[in-house]
């Protein structure tokens, strides 16, 4: 028993030898290896609130392995997006697309599009993005061509929005079917056709959009305002009777954080159905 017992005494004073030179915490890393973890530190992102300390903690560490990942400085940007702070998410955007403009030029554009109606920004990013992708890209799964579409309908260039919306609708019907279109497209190109007193072809787009998306508020809404235009009265207060109860469901165009061009209210179509009381 004796020698068991100082058998096992060796071996576990051999292993505490064996223990201290081992090297338990790495201190330093060489560049190609900070490289590589610097995502991974990145994409610790996903266990904590995007823009909350932990969060914002982990990303600072992966940034002094790697200050050149776009990636990351686009996640910085993020966080400002969403809490408004628009210096510092031009700051990081701007770094990100000057890393990674094939990646980054038109996700910022879209930004500048949906969060700051900056549409000359926008379209200046769209532009950027395609040219060195070679081809029309898309972002956030949106096309460049359907979002320079909005922009130029924002600059009241309602004809150059006409151009680029139907370069978006026709290229997608073409390849995948009408039923495929974004049908916020095709409501943006009914209002760009009615902003031009064209009312049978924006009727005939709403039409078209109901047809996807048979309750959109917008469509009815829109559609009561050709008619009182044509002093169709009777048709105009039913369009707009399906545009309230429609809207009431929440089946109306809409995004989250920000108000979209054009977006109607339930207030709009109640000073619509007044004005048609009062003529």
């Amino acid at each position: 028993m004796r020698l068991l017992i100082s058998f096992l005494s060796l071996t576990l004073f051999a292993g505490l030898l064996s223990c201290s030179e081992q090297e338990w915490y790495k201190k330093s890393f060489s560049e190609d290896e900070m490289k590589q973890l610097s995502p991974q530190l990145r994409g610790g992102r996903t266990y904590y609130y995007q823009g909350s300390v932990p969060e914002q903690f982990q990303l600072k560490e992966a940034f002094k392995m790697d200050s050149t990942d776009a990636d990351l400085w686009r996640e910085f940007g993020t966080a400002r997006v969403k809490r408004g702070i628009l210096d510092e998410m031009y700051y990081f955007y701007n770094e990100a697309v000057k890393q990674k403009p094939e990646k980054w030029a038109g996700f910022r554009g879209y930004l500048y599009l949906y969060f700051y109606r900056d549409y000359n920004r926008a379209i200046a990013d769209f532009n950027l993005g395609d040219e060195v992708n070679g081809e029309v890209d898309y972002s956030q799964g949106q096309s460049h061509d359907y979002m320079r579409g909005i922009s130029y309908y924002g600059l009241e260039n309602y004809e150059t929005a006409l151009d680029y919306l139907n370069r978006y609708i026709n290229k997608v019907t073409e390849e995948e079917g009408e039923a495929w279109v974004d049908v916020y497209a095709i409501l943006y190109k009914g209002l760009s056709l009615l902003k031009l007193n064209q009312f049978d072809d924006a009727m005939t787009e709403f039409n078209r959009a109901l047809k996807y998306y048979p309750t959109l508020s917008d469509c009815f809404y829109h559609k009561a305002r050709i008619y009182i235009a044509r002093r169709q009265f009777d048709l105009a207060l039913k369009e707009l009777e399906s545009a309230e109860t429609n809207f009431r469901k929440g089946y109306f165009h809409q995004r989250p954080y920000v108000e979209v061009l054009e977006q109607i209210y339930l207030q709009d179509i109640e000073e619509l159905r007044k004005e048609i009381t009062t003529i």
